[in-house]
């Protein structure tokens, strides 16, 4: 007892030493000459010695401020600025209290003509809409890259996989003197610009996509943009490497970018066999600038590496050109060849409850896809003047695919041990071809507020595909007889679509603004399948089978008016509220011998939204067409275990979406937290109708039921400590919760179907003097199904991960990095793997001048663990499936990074 009272007493001396040593800053700032107070001033308190950032804060609406949790007994400065006044600089002395009170501070205008002396910089200055950091206030160690530069930043995080986040917004560009030399991503272009090259890191909305400011403060992200200390008139940016390694894995890419003046052309190649690029998706953009064609050449598959499951071998090589003619003419040009190899190999497992029979089925999956594809993509942005601006994107794709898909299943219930074998093979050659361009004029008219914009989007899709399949039923059961379905289709899809927008704001007061758009959208879409059935007199597929085959051609035209008014209440309340009239023409084309189906669609939708000082509120409506292929009249029988009829009175849905943000940075705190949510109803759902016997033999179709919700809610919460140069820690938690509410029908059962998923995870992140950090993280997800008015079990699975990750840089020029993850699903079936410990090591040597060389040896998945396992939840039926992924391997690597800079 005596201990205890001792070590509590020794904890509060401990603490209050410890805030006996911390101090406060405190006053109201006001214009000298009329007294009004000065809103987000920039208040920050440095280090006397070198000027390193020790805290900074803003003014609020009456202009005052503080700061707590200042260092006491050392010697620091605060800096006062504000735009167009003089800066404001003291030594502080706290003399007997540790409260300074500055009381009311009178900051005066500058005069035009007055000469203006130079002194040390404020380390933070807010600019309007744009936040400031002078990089000399925040010292980093030699060679150090501009990432390390960017985590000591205040309000800056870097989360593991290098994505950055300002004040809890995510950064959508990174910049170079406004250039977009490193693309639309900003990630790991942090990695390869040497810190000691930037004078100051700008904060600022991203406003591309929305020049009159129409979307809320919580609805847009972040660009950073890095001023150089002398800009780069030419340089040089790149790296390669190459490894082998155990289980014949292998690695080779090089990516090199070189600039002159306002010229950036990037070379690329790559080849391996661990399924990935060859290079993260954050070095494609920063190295390569390829963000700048204005598409997502990794998710859309032009480099591969998705990662999706399966065993993946991508070839890959490219070039990107950027090309700036001074400030006003941007033009891109990108080509891209890909070469991907993907084998998967899945298990599954299904049961299904129907009255009192257990329907279960199993199933082993095998594919081997391969992918040629070329990708060619542009950009042309010029801006004469900054009134007016013209934006060009084309893109076209070329790909060609060759599929082998075997499958193997059988079939069982709870009274007959064996229902049914099924063995199927399928050899599939594809061509898709596409081409789309995308056109915006805006113009910023005199009167301030109003501006005219017209937007145009095209859109051509053409694919081809040979399918032969064979399939094999063996039944085991009276009811269902054995077969050998052998068939070719021939399937062709053509997809065209455009429109035409024209936007005009007028205001009409200081506080009420009209707002016109007129929209025309035409789209066609053809499906033309012929389905053969093969002939065993002759060996060739020419038996015909019209209900396998269809001909549809759907043409939709689309013309909406929408008026709205937006009144600005006051400085930071506003109101928008409109109506959305739309006229909607379809025509449905079947075939010769089924009747076509043509709608007409008179709409008017109510648009509203509501913004505030942080969060803003909108409600919207739109129509949900089911697509024709649900709608064709025929009945069509693909094998004796499932056969589809289509509903040709099938309605169009009407949605109401309501949505919400919320969103709160505190300067003084490092705090931060988000919300967004979102509630949709649906009139007429579109739901599949199903009829399964005890054999697993299916009919399905679709039918209209209201009641469709769908509602979610995310949020997050932030804190960071960076009151010191030498560490940083950042705490972030977050929550995830959705809701699904649909009508199912299975059998003579009619019910309601729940699905549920809640997410909540904690974040908490580490760095010290840029020798160790650490990342530690834990995520609990519980995705659940359950069933109103009629009796099916609800099935739920919960998932626990775990996550460490450590990187050391010590000894000098040695660094060792860890990553361990630990996944528990205990809910999973028999034979599959409940839980995986995934831990990945490695160690680097850093060589040569600037550490530009480095040999580095991983190991992934050191205890052989990884297996993804998948469990979820529909229609009374519970599913489970694992795929076959990547295993431990060893990898030994050489890279050179090549950094050459020179100044004018």
């Amino acid at each position: 007892m005596f201990k205890i009272i001792a070590l509590l007493l020794l904890w509060l001396a401990a603490t209050s030493a410890f805030a006996q040593n911390k101090a406060s800053v405190k006053g109201r700032l006001v214009d000298s000459v009329t007294h009004a107070p000065l809103e987000y001033a920039t208040v920050a308190v440095v280090h006397a010695k070198d000027t390193s950032l020790i805290a900074y804060t803003l003014t609020d609406n009456k202009g005052t401020f503080t700061l707590n949790n200042l260092p006491l007994n050392t010697a620091t400065k605060i800096i006062i600025s504000y735009v167009g006044y003089h800066t404001f600089r003291q030594h502080l002395d706290y003399g007997n209290g540790p409260v300074k009170n500055f009381g009311e501070l009178l900051l005066s205008g500058k005069n035009l003509t007055e000469v203006v002396i130079h002194g040390e910089r404020s380390p933070v200055v807010i600019k309007k809409d744009t936040i400031e950091f002078n990089a000399e206030a925040f010292k980093t160690r030699p060679n150090a890259v501009v990432e390390e530069l960017l985590r000591k930043l205040p309000g800056v995080q870097v989360n593991v996989d290098g994505s950055i986040e300002v004040n809890g917004k995510s950064i959508n560009k990174l910049l170079i003197d406004g250039k977009q030399f490193f693309g639309s991503d900003t990630r790991v272009a942090t990695k390869n610009l040497d810190a000691d090259l930037i004078d100051k890191i700008q904060v600022y909305d991203d406003r591309e996509n929305d020049p009159d400011h129409k979307l809320s403060d919580t609805e847009v992200g972040k660009i950073i943009n890095l001023k150089l200390k002398s800009k780069i008139k030419k340089s040089t940016l790149g790296k390669i490497y190459a490894g082998g390694g155990s289980r014949d894995r292998y690695e080779a890419a090089g990516i090199l970018s070189n600039f002159r003046d306002t010229l950036q052309v990037s070379l690329i190649g790559m080849a391996n066999n661990l399924s990935k690029t060859g290079f993260s998706r954050n070095e494609l953009y920063s190295m390569g600038g390829f963000g700048r064609s204005g598409g997502d050449p990794v998710y859309d598959g032009t480099f591969g590496g998705q990662s999706w499951g399966g065993m993946e071998k991508v070839a890959s090589a490219g070039v990107n050109i950027n090309n700036d003619y001074g400030q006003k003419l941007k033009m891109n040009l990108l080509y891209f060849y890909t070469n991907t190899n993907r084998i998967n190999n899945q298990k599954g497992f299904n049961e299904r409850t129907l009255t009192d029979t257990l329907l279960s089925s199993s199933s082993l999956y095998n594919s081997d896809r391969t992918e040629n594809k070329h990708a060619i993509g542009g950009l042309i942005e010029w801006k004469p003047d900054t009134l007016l601006r013209f934006r060009y994107e084309p893109k076209l794709n070329l790909s060609s695919n060759k599929n082998l898909n075997t499958s193997f299943g059988n079939s069982f219930n709870n009274f007959t041990p064996k229902l049914n074998e099924t063995n199927a093979k399928q050899t599939e050659n594809t061509s898709q071809n596409s081409f789309s361009h995308a056109f915006s004029f805006h113009k910023r008219l005199k009167r301030k507020g109003e501006s005219f914009s017209i937007n145009h989007n095209l859109s051509l899709n053409q694919n081809t595909s040979d399918n032969f399949s064979y399939n094999e039923l063996i039944s085991f059961t009276s009811s269902i007889r054995s077969e050998i379905l052998d068939r070719f289709a021939d399937h062709h899809t053509k997809t065209s679509s455009g429109n035409i927008s024209l936007n005009y704001n007028l205001p009409l007061t200081k506080k009420i603004t009209a707002e016109f758009s007129a929209d025309s959208r035409y789209a066609r879409n053809t499906d033309i399948l012929q389905t053969f059935d093969k002939n065993k007199l002759n060996d060739t597929y020419d038996l015909f089978l019209p209900n396998q085959s269809n001909e549809l051609n759907r043409t939709t035209f689309t013309q909406s008016l929408r008026p709205q008014l937006n009144y600005q209440l006051n400085k930071k309340y506003s109101l928008r509220a409109g109506v959305n009239a739309e006229y909607q023409n379809v025509s449905n084309k079947f075939n010769s011998t089924v009747t076509d189906i043509n709608k007409e669609y008179y709409n008017f939708f109510p648009v509203f939204n509501f913004r505030g000082p942080g969060f803003s509120i909108g409600y919207n409506q739109r129509l949900d067409l089911p697509a024709i292929s649900q709608m064709q009249p025929i009945v069509r029988e693909y094998s004796q275990l499932y056969r589809f009829s289509g509903n040709p009175d099938l309605k169009a849905g009407r949605v109401h979406q309501f949505s919400g943000n919320l969103y709160k940075y505190y300067y003084a705190s490092q705090f931060n937290y988000n919300a967004y949510s979102s509630v949709t109803l649906s009139e007429n759902n579109i739901v599949q109708k199903a009829t399964v016997d005890g054999n697993g033999a299916t009919s399905s179709t679709y039918v209209n039921r209201n009641g469709g919700l769908r509602a979610y809610l995310s949020g997050n919460a932030g804190k960071q400590f960076k009151k010191s140069q030498h560490w940083q820690i950042g705490l972030n938690a977050n929550i995830y919760l959705n809701m699904r509410k649909s009508a199912f029908f299975l059998n003579a059962d009619e019910g309601v179907q729940y699905n549920y998923d809640f997410n909540v995870g904690q974040g908490i992140n580490f760095n010290y003097n840029e020798l160790l950090s650490i990342n530690t993280s834990y995520n609990f997800r519980n995705s659940s199904t359950e069933y109103k008015e009629v009796n099916y079990r609800t099935i739920s699975s919960n998932t626990h991960t775990l996550g460490a990750d450590l990187s050391l840089r010590w000894p000098k020029r040695v660094i060792i990095d860890g990553k361990y993850n630990f996944n528990y699903n205990p809910q999973v079936a028999q034979g599959f793997s409940k839980s995986a410990n995934i831990l990945n090591l490695s160690l680097t040597l850093q060589m040569l001048k600037k550490d530009r060389g480095q040999l580095k040896l991983s190991v992934y998945d050191l205890l052989d663990q990884n297996i993804p396992v998948y469990r979820y939840a529909y229609n009374n039926v519970v599913s489970t499936s694992e795929n076959e992924i990547l295993r431990r391997y060893f990898l030994l690597t050489y890279q050179y990074k090549l950094n050459i800079f020179k100044s004018k």
